[in-house]
C-alpha cells in the first residue's frame, strides 16, 4: 500500500489531498469533498426524484436490461432530475477529477446518486464488460464518492482481492475496470457491504473509452 499527494483546488482554495493506493488499480482519496460539500450535496439530494434502483442483467435473446433484482436494495436517484445546485456542484466535482486523472468530463457518464437503508446492500458484480458496442465503449474507470459516514457496514469490498473500504464522507474511490488492452479485469468484482447502521449516500460515475456526452 502506497500513499501520495495530489493538489486540489487553485490559489486560496487549494489543498493537498492524500493518495492511498491499495494495489491492483484501487486508489482511495480522502478529503474530495468537504463536510461543507458532502452536506450541500445531501440537502439538494433531498428534493431529487427517488426510484428502486435497477441491476444491468443479460436476458435470453442475448440483450441487457435493467431490471429490479433482490441483489440489489437500494433508491437511486439520476443527474438529469437533479436541481440546479446540485448540477453545480457536480460540475466543480468534475473539473476536480479532470485535474487529478486527466479525465475529459464528456468522457464522463451521468451521475446517479445512491441510498441504502438498513440491510440495504449491492451484491457482487463488475462495471464493465457489456458495452462493447457501445459507441463510447467500455468503462474504464469507476468514481465513488461516498457523502456520509455509516455507523456500521456500508463499505466496499473487491471479493478477488479481499480489500474492504470503508465508507467515509468525503472519500473518494477510484479503480480501473479494464486491463491495459482494453479486456474486462475481472479481479474488481466488488459489492457494497450490507449496511448495518446509520446512513449511506453515494454519487458515482464512470470514464468510458470514448466520448459519452453529447
Amino acid at each position: 500500500m502506497a500513499t501520495t499527494s495530489v493538489i486540489s483546488g487553485h490559489g486560496g482554495n487549494a489543498r493537498r489531498l492524500p493518495i492511498t493506493d491499495l494495489g491492483e488499480t484501487i486508489r482511495v482519496i480522502d478529503g474530495f469533498l468537504t463536510p461543507d460539500e458532502c452536506a450541500r450535496a445531501l440537502d439538494e439530494l433531498e428534493i431529487a426524484i427517488w426510484n428502486p434502483s435497477l441491476v444491468y442483467v443479460k436476458h435470453g435473446d442475448g440483450v441487457y436490461r435493467d431490471i429490479f433484482s433482490p441483489l440489489r436494495v437500494s433508491e437511486t436517484a439520476q443527474e438529469r432530475w437533479f436541481s440546479a445546485p446540485m448540477h453545480a456542484i457536480l460540475r466543480r466535482t468534475e473539473r476536480r477529477l479532470q485535474a487529478m486523472f486527466g479525465v475529459a468530463p464528456a468522457e464522463l457518464e451521468s451521475w446517479q446518486a445512491t441510498t441504502y437503508p438498513r440491510g440495504g446492500t449491492f451484491y457482487y458484480h463488475l462495471d464493465a464488460g457489456y458495452w462493447d458496442g457501445h459507441h463510447a465503449g467500455d468503462r474504464i474507470l469507476t468514481f465513488l464518492l461516498y457523502l456520509t459516514t455509516p455507523i456500521k457496514g456500508g463499505g466496499t469490498h473487491f471479493r478477488a482481492l479481499d480489500v474492504e473500504v470503508e465508507a467515509k464522507a468525503g472519500r473518494l474511490l477510484v479503480w480501473d475496470n479494464l486491463f491495459p488492452d482494453g479486456r474486462c479485469n475481472h479481479r474488481m468484482i466488488h459489492s457494497s457491504v450490507p449496511l448495518l447502521q446509520g446512513k449511506k449516500t453515494t454519487l458515482i460515475s464512470w470514464q468510458r473509452q470514448k466520448r459519452y456526452r453529447p
